[in-house]
């Protein structure tokens, strides 16, 4: 119930506008759009978690920890199609709080989709070296088909994203009543709407959304703490790689500043400010370190042992190869994303710093 109690405030007064208000054609569009991803979703989550813990798969690599890999990646996509459920419920009964919990998933799906999109046309450039074997479409057709269906998926969170951000629709979910609604043609009409009618309950801003997501996939991240005691994975950090017993200490301690950061941007500690900051701080250095000689050689030869262990063994009928795609035009792609987040987030933070610093 985080969402309701972050966004959501003078619930009576926002039912009773509500009652008055007609449901906008294109929130009952985007609910049975959601809706229709979100069963599919459920429903693929809860075939691959069953499928991750009952069944044998010979192309799995048997790594150590695999299977638990597996299925904590199947749960938190089914949490979140689940989640996307529950927000469905929320815009058929136009809450406040759906709105910006669609905005939040239309932001992610839209940046992460896009994403996708053009990792598959970059990999339809340079695809990886792997056995021929007759299909009715080429590997480049399959991944032109992914990435246009990664690009549709995109431009859905696009429409959420700028449909939800009208005028209009704000009004609808702030609980004005139908009149001021069919007056509402533009910003000032609504504002003087709104001044003149009960008071709507307080709007939430766009940075402190931004932050209020930051902080929850933050806290989010504390699903993949069996998996980092269990696999016990060498960890790259500023040109060195640290293995065993070292490299679970410093990822046990990135874990605990990462759950002290989603807390304290929730409850909007000071402390928590400052960390944040230092947090850009680290992942600016740790983005220029590789502008260093050497640096990512060394990167390139920690991904090859990385992309070794997680190989996949394809058997054909001469012989067995291991498959692994090439990581640099990908990690080029993540890092370039990764530099757009943090300014994202660095903005944010000093757009609301009154709400730390302040308080």
């Amino acid at each position: 119930m985080l969402l309701p109690k972050l966004f959501e405030t003078n619930e009576g007064r926002e039912t009773k506008g509500r009652s008055r208000v007609r449901r906008p054609a294109g929130v009952v569009v985007a609910a049975v759009v959601l809706g229709l991803m979100a069963g599919i979703g459920i429903l693929g989550g809860l075939v691959s978690t069953g499928v991750a813990i009952f069944m044998q798969n010979p192309a799995v690599p048997m790594v150590p920890g695999v299977r638990i890999v597996m299925v904590l990646t199947t749960a938190m996509m089914l949490c979140f199609f689940l989640f996307c459920g529950w927000t469905v419920v929320g815009l058929f009964r136009m809450r406040l709080w759906a709105r910006y919990s669609i905005l939040v998933i239309g932001g992610l799906e839209f940046c992460f989709c896009a994403l996708l999109c053009g990792m598959m046309l970059l990999l339809r450039s340079a695809p990886p070296p792997m056995a021929v074997m007759p299909a009715p479409m080429s590997f480049q057709a399959v991944l032109l088909v992914t990435a246009a269906f990664y690009g549709f998926l995109s431009l859905i969170g696009a429409w959420w994203l700028v449909y939800f951000n009208l005028a209009p629709v704000r009004a609808a979910f702030a609980g004005l009543p139908a009149p001021v609604l069919a007056t509402a043609a533009g910003e000032p009409a609504v504002l003087v709407a709104q001044s003149q009618s009960a008071a709507p309950a307080a709007a939430v801003p766009g940075w402190r959304i931004v932050i209020i997501v930051w902080a929850c996939l933050m806290l989010f991240s504390i699903v993949c703490l069996p998996m980092v005691l269990v696999m016990r994975m060498p960890l790259f950090l500023f040109g060195m790689v640290f293995r065993g017993t070292a490299a679970t200490a410093l990822l046990l301690a990135l874990f605990a500043v990462q759950i002290f950061l989603g807390v304290g941007l929730l409850k909007k500690w000071r402390a928590a400010w400052y960390v944040a900051l230092a947090w850009q701080v680290y992942t600016v250095a740790f983005f220029l370190a590789f502008l260093a000689p050497g640096i990512w050689a060394k990167f390139m030869a920690y991904e090859d042992e990385m992309m070794g262990r997680w190989g996949v063994t394809m058997v054909t009928p001469n012989r067995t190869q291991m498959v692994a795609m090439n990581p640099r035009p990908f990690m080029a792609i993540g890092f370039v994303f990764g530099a757009a987040i943090v300014g994202l987030l660095t903005v944010a933070l000093f757009q609301r710093r009154e709400d730390y610093l302040q308080a």
